[in-house]
């Protein structure tokens, strides 16, 4: 196409001006449709540039909105814990409050031990906080365990829910009064008994069992946990209920250890005669102590 132009330009100016306007016009209609496609071309160009570009701004822009999504959804899951420790803490502290009769020192469980699950578990104060052996572990909703191994700055807490455990309980309901003891069930984990009871005692389901306070390790009153079921022992003279403790032990994060009580340690029940049907608040003959 080049060659072509050139060739007419000089023939035109061999042969004068009036050929010139007509290899003008010949050069036009020639060239017209490369301008068109160069043009296009161009343009083309210029569009893929600008699009390449604007893509290049929308994932930058994509990046940035990735990052600060998940910074907020961070933020969400940091508010949301936040927000739980605060309503633990609250419930502790409220009953903190409502037990001025005993000092606390409040910790934090720390661990678990895998094979003892449902028996043991270690928080983050010790001997260094004041804490001992024995000391009466509890929650917001009621009594927790025992403190049973102490090392500086942690120590070991044995849960009522161990089989080894042995907590003085009685009946909360006043023409009740039933005393007894409430230990750990190999056989179901989650699920104590109170034990020891005669088989005409008064213990219904929905009763509410309290510490007794005997044995002098478990202050009076503090909550254990509330009768689902009443058994009778296979031939003898007893019965046993079964518990649900009022404390969540899988979803266990902080405790109370009581360090101090004011509250003066209750007589234990007198011994029943020997075939005689106990009273409220005793035990019958033969039973195994009177817990801690």
């Amino acid at each position: 196409m080049a060659v072509l132009t050139v060739f007419l330009l000089a023939s035109t100016v061999a042969q004068g001006k009036y050929q010139f306007v007509f290899v003008e016009r010949v050069v036009a209609t020639l060239l017209t449709p490369v301008e068109y496609v160069l043009g296009k071309i161009g343009y083309g160009v210029r569009h893929t540039g600008s699009f390449t570009s604007q893509i290049m701004t929308v994932y930058r822009d994509n990046q940035a909105l990735k990052v600060e999504n998940e910074e907020l959804r961070q933020n969400i899951v940091n508010t949301t814990e936040i927000l739980a420790e605060n309503a633990r803490l609250r419930a502790m502290l409220d009953y903190k409050r409502g037990a001025p009769q005993f000092d606390f020192v409040a910790a934090q469980v720390i661990a678990r031990d895998p094979g003892t699950w449902t028996s043991i578990i270690m928080i983050n104060k010790g001997a260094a906080d004041g804490l001992t052996k024995d000391m009466t572990v509890v929650a917001a909703q009621g009594l927790v365990g025992s403190v049973v191994s102490v090392y500086n700055n942690s120590a070991k807490v044995q849960l009522i829910l161990d089989p080894r455990s042995a907590v003085g309980s009685l009946v909360q309901r006043p023409e009740s009064r039933v005393a007894g003891i409430v230990e750990g069930s190999g056989a179901n984990p989650q699920t104590p008994r109170m034990v020891n009871i005669a088989r005409d005692a008064d213990v219904i389901k929905s009763d509410k069992i309290i510490t007794s306070g005997f044995g002098g390790i478990f202050p009076k009153g503090l909550l254990v946990g509330e009768v689902v079921d009443v058994v009778n022992d296979e031939g003898g003279l007893l019965k046993y209920a079964i518990l649900k403790p009022s404390v969540d032990f899988d979803r266990l994060e902080e405790v109370l250890v009581i360090i101090r009580s004011r509250e003066p340690l209750p007589e234990p029940p007198a011994p029943v005669t020997p075939g005689k049907n106990a009273q409220p608040g005793q035990q019958p003959a033969g039973q195994k102590g009177v817990g801690r």
